[in-house]
């Protein structure tokens, strides 16, 4: 289908048109403001157009325009008619323009009809050379062509041919007796080939009727400009911008028409893309989840349904119009104020919070962020927000998450390390009412009666707290120790006139009363109190009731720790009794078993020296336990030690050993039961090595902090699947507990404490038979610089 319609129905199209123009145009719509600015206009003054769309026009007009007209008298006389909205009819003057100056023609005229009505037209049209001061005007202030024609043909032809519109003129029987190079190009064909060409060929069936219409009629026809589909000579369909003028002979009887043609199938593109564009973008703003409004000096001209949901408004006219920092928090309008600036500028401003106030007089926490846009032609700022009231909820309830966690670990924290139960519950007490924002507690312990109390602590609650509990036979402390559990009394829950004037006479909105449980009884009650909240609700009931089960824990957790001390006394008690009255027995049996080995001969001799080794076994058994217990039991920090100086001590200790040492003077990391190690490893070799035993005893560096310490001896050595269990055969031997090779696990905790490590390999490798090398590391003392 052709339009037949006036193509100006957008500001837009209407600069795409005016671009193609060879000469400048400004318009100015109803309200004085410029609307376009065609392109040879702006190459003309040398400005940048969009820096004066929606500007004054008589701002523009004064500033801009006039100025760079030479003549004085020609100025006065365009700035007066412009000014005054007058019709200018072909003023000729000289324009001063940043290529030079330039001759040009200034008219005038106001638009009476179609989608541009009331809008001004005002033309700058440069003056072909050698024809400046022949035209002629009429009364009507029209220039005739004829003139031109007469005084310049080669001109008019220059001009025809050399126009970007295609020119074409066509005879009353609807055949081509002219055509320009541009309208050729435009239909695919030559020049030629345009001649004698009827129009109907370029134009589909319902054109072909609207121009025969229009040849019927051009007696009476108009000027015309319409759109209409033209077909090339390739077939392809072009979208063009066509004007119409009838040619009438003197007599008025029509004799053709005049034919100007554009084709804008590239400009029909782009606005089929931009309406494309904007009912996407509508669609966007009118569906989005995310309220969008639009204000213009400070005002509010546009806002979408989610707007309108997040105001509080029913219809866009309860809103459009309202200054925009009228929905703005006081707080908040200094920071819109600026950023609102800032947009307009076209500067990019950040993410913001803020509270915006609904018709209601409600406040609703939004995120939000503003940006320079144009509506109707002119700036303005566009906010998109969303509300944000769920996620402050969620952070808050976070944040409540993490306090209450916080809580609880502290009061793990201290129920694990409180030495005493009192230091817990005065501790806990103070813990619960500061991180949780509560403004009084008490801990109560049972009293001497059955149903009795006694209070243990108390904080920012009156003194005659436990008197009126006690006096108030509903209340939530006779109620915990009485059933066991927690008991709460709020203001919400409608209490009973008595429990009322309990809260009252406490100062609280509401209590809490919590037991503490150590199986298989109550031990106390936490009372919690609040002046501001009038319930509890589920989530810090649960985490006062997990307090007060971690109370109990702790107070369980330190009578045990209490009993487990005394017995470890107790047990230490026999121990050294055991161990003392052991090895004195051990002593005189020793000293008897020598008289009779010194006594007897023979066999009984024999039996007597067994008995001696048993005796000995028992004397280092007692040692060796001795010896763990000083580990367990040893408060002392580590210090340095003359390794060197130390184990030469130790070798002393057997004189009858054939003992080989070679090391370097070191101290390392130790205490004083170090040569225990030694004593262990050497008195082994001593014991299970046979006659004629060696030992070797090294020291070396394995790196920068550490020595390597070996004891090798040539006994029978250690079997391959016992290198990993021998030193922990005394905790584990055939399925029970043992006292073989108790000097050996001695070794290993004792390495174990002091940073370093104990093994076995053999002293040939491969070769278990030839005797063991037990090797150990220790840590390197540093001395202060």
């Amino acid at each position: 289908m052709h339009e037949c319609t006036p193509i100006y129905d957008e500001i837009l199209a209407l600069n795409g048109i005016l671009d193609t123009l060879d000469e400048g145009l400004l318009v100015v719509n109803s309200k004085q403001r410029v609307v376009c600015i065609n392109r040879h206009l702006q190459d003309i003054l040398g400005i940048h157009r969009e820096n004066f769309i929606g500007v004054e026009a008589g701002r523009f007009i004064r500033q801009i325009l006039a100025p760079r007209i030479a003549e004085e008298s020609c100025r006065r006389e365009i700035l007066q008619n412009l000014l005054n909205n007058s019709p200018i009819s072909g003023i000729l003057c000289t324009l001063q323009s940043p290529g030079g100056a330039r001759r040009v023609r200034c008219s005038c005229r106001i638009v009476d009809e179609g989608p541009i009505g009331s809008m001004r037209v005002i033309r700058l049209s440069d003056e072909p050379p050698g024809i400046r001061e022949n035209f002629v005007s009429d009364t009507s202030g029209q220039i005739w062509i004829d003139e031109v024609l007469r005084q310049n043909e080669d001109w008019y032809r220059l001009f025809i041919e050399n126009l970007n519109e295609g020119i074409g003129l066509i005879n009353q029987e609807g055949v081509t007796v002219f055509a320009n190079q541009r309208m050729a190009d435009i239909l695919g064909y030559s020049v030629s080939e345009m001649r004698g060409m009827p129009v109907s060929a370029v134009v589909d069936e319902e054109g072909a009727r609207c121009l025969g219409e229009y040849l019927q009629n051009l007696d009476s026809a108009p000027h015309e400009v319409f759109e209409i589909d033209l077909i090339r000579k390739d077939g392809n369909r072009i979208h063009t911008l066509m004007a119409t003028t009838p040619i009438l002979n003197p007599d008025g009887i029509g004799r053709g028409f005049l034919v100007g043609v554009q084709d804008i199938t590239p400009l029909k593109q782009m606005e089929m893309q931009l309406r494309e564009s904007e009912e996407k973008y509508r669609s966007l703003v009118e569906l989005s989840a995310e309220a969008t409004l639009i204000h213009r000096d400070g005002k509010i001209i546009f806002i979408n349904p989610a707007g309108m949901r997040l105001l509080g408004a029913s219809s866009p006219k309860e809103v459009l119009g309202r200054d925009a920092l009228d929905i703005v928090h006081p707080e908040d309008r200094n920071t819109v104020r600026s950023f609102s600036a800032r947009d307009l500028n076209g500067e990019e401003t950040p993410l913001i919070e803020l509270q915006v106030v609904r018709l209601d007089g409600m406040t609703v926490p939004v995120e939000g962020r503003g940006t320079r846009t144009l509506f109707e032609g002119m700036p303005a700022v566009q906010v998109v927000m969303r509300d944000i009231t769920h996620r402050r909820q969620a952070e808050e309830r976070l944040q409540a998450s993490n306090r209450h966690l916080l809580l609880l670990n502290r009061i793990i924290g201290t129920s694990a390390s409180a030495r005493t139960p009192a230091e817990l519950l005065e501790t806990a007490l103070g813990q619960t009412l500061d991180l949780l924002g509560y403004e009084g507690g008490a801990v109560f312990l049972p009293g001497a009666g059955p149903g009795e109390a006694t209070l243990q602590y108390l904080r920012d609650m009156p003194k005659e707290c436990l008197e009126l509990m006690e006096s108030t036979p509903a209340s939530p402390l006779i109620k915990t120790h009485t059933t066991g559990l927690p008991h709460y009394l709020e203001l919400d829950r409608n209490p009973d006139p008595l429990q009322s004037r309990l809260l009252r006479d406490l100062g609280f909105t509401a209590l809490a009363s919590i037991p503490l449980i150590v199986e298989p009884g109550i031990v106390g009650a936490l009372l919690i109190g609040s002046k501001n909240r009038r319930s509890f609700p589920p989530e810090e009931r649960a985490l006062l009731e997990a307090i007060g089960r971690e109370i109990g824990a702790g107070i369980l957790r330190g009578m045990l720790y209490q009993r487990l001390e005394a017995a470890n006394r107790e047990a230490n008690l026999y121990l050294d009794i055991l161990t003392h009255d052991i090895r004195n027995a051990d002593n005189v049996s020793n000293i008897y078993v020598d008289l009779l080995i010194d006594e007897l001969d023979g066999e009984p001799a024999q039996h007597a020296r067994k008995l001696k080794d048993g005796i000995k076994k028992g004397i280092e058994i007692t040692a060796n336990v001795a010896t763990i217990r000083k580990i367990r039991e040893s408060q002392v920090g580590l210090f340095p030690l003359n390794l060197e100086t130390l184990i030469r001590e130790e070798i002393t200790h057997y004189p009858d050993l054939h003992t080989h040492y070679r090391g370097m003077p070191v101290e390392v990391l130790a205490d004083d039961l170090l040569c225990e190690v030694f004593t262990n490893l050497i008195g082994n070799a001593a014991k299970h090595g046979g006659p004629g035993v060696e030992v070797m005893i090294t020291v070396e560096d394995q790196d920068e902090e550490t020595v390597l310490v070996t004891v090798a001896d040539t006994g029978p050595g250690v079997p391959d699947d016992a290198k990993e269990t021998i030193f922990h055969r005394f905790e584990r031997e055939g399925g029970r507990r043992g006292s073989q090779g108790l000097g050996l696990s001695i070794c290993r905790m004792l390495t174990a404490r002091y940073g370093g490590r104990i093994w076995v390999e053999d002293r040939v490798p491969g070769q278990p038979k030839e005797g063991a090398a037990f090797r150990f590391t220790l840590r390197k003392a540093r001395r202060n610089n």
